[in-house]
């Protein structure tokens, strides 16, 4: 396959740049420009693990440069004929808790290397979120009636706030909203942008291995929902504590989990776990 020229690499207009700039940069990668944004996508391309999908006549090819602590940058290059295109570059983290969502539904944007998944969370609200690694999946596996997926939200901006005692944190406003349902932000959001507040369960600092960058990890309760978030520490403002207020602007995506990353995962069983899972190892095929 002949490698793509930057003249034929699909370019992001000039409000999607400053929306790209920030969200890399959760992630702890700079991308300020088209020259930047090219370069970034040659790197992904040559250090990237490769991974494709079939869809049709099309072929969709996956590149995911995995930078270290779940940290990630994927590029998606789409062939047809003749034809080839890098459609797509994007941050991403893969978190650590898995979750089953039923019902779902895929929704691809092929010659844009897009997918989202919107679905329902068991036992929590409904969701959509971009889907990371599409690439990687096999076809089986969008057969199943549900999906255990790991989702994260990557933060715009974040703020924390400090409580002087439980009563206050108890009584503060939880939410888990996207942004399309928010008047002031509904105009420029994106489909899988959210508003989350709640409270701060835990927190680490992170370096990106690559640019050393300084980052955070939140696991954050908003409620309706336990959510992993990744912000860079120039978009966070505050100190971050363990029982804390925290709000965040964040773009929410995610990963289809296969067997062998629910197995790598295990630590024990899971209450959450759906039993038919258990109940459909049984299953015979004639």
């Amino acid at each position: 396959m002949s490698q793509p020229s930057k003249d034929q690499t699909s370019q992001p207009d000039a409000d999607e740049s400053s929306v790209m700039t920030e969200l890399f940069a959760s992630v702890g990668v700079q991308v300020t420009d088209e020259s930047s944004y090219n370069s970034l996508i040659e790197y992904v391309d040559a250090a990237g693990l490769r991974s494709r999908a079939s869809r049709g006549k099309a072929t969709l090819h996956g590149r995911c440069w995995k930078l270290g602590d779940g940290l990630e940058v994927w590029a998606v290059l789409f062939e047809q004929s003749d034809e080839s295109y890098f459609a797509d570059c994007r941050p991403a983290f893969r978190s650590r808790y898995p979750q089953a969502l039923v019902p779902w539904e895929l929704i691809e944007y092929d010659e844009d290397g897009e997918a989202v998944i919107e679905g329902t969370l068991y036992g929590g609200p409904n969701i959509i979120f971009e889907l990371q690694n599409l690439t990687e999946i096999p076809a089986i596996e969008w057969r199943a009636a549900h999906l255990h997926v790991a989702i994260a939200g990557l933060a715009y901006s974040a703020c924390v706030t400090p409580y002087p005692n439980s009563l206050a944190v108890k009584n503060y406003p939880m939410r888990f909203l996207n942004a399309a349902e928010i008047e002031d932000l509904a105009e420029q959001a994106c489909e899988n942008d959210y508003v989350i507040n709640g409270r701060v369960l835990a927190w680490r600092s992170l370096r990106n291995p690559a640019t050393g960058a300084e980052l955070f990890w939140v696991h954050v309760d908003a409620g309706v929902i336990r959510l992993e978030v990744i912000v860079n520490h120039c978009a966070l403002r505050g100190q971050l504590e363990i029982g804390d207020a925290f709000s965040a602007n964040l773009w929410l995506q995610g990963h289809v989990l296969v067997e062998a990353d629910l197995e790598a995962r295990y630590e024990g069983v899971d209450p959450d776990y759906i039993t038919s899972d258990f109940w459909g190892r049984l299953r015979r095929n004639n």
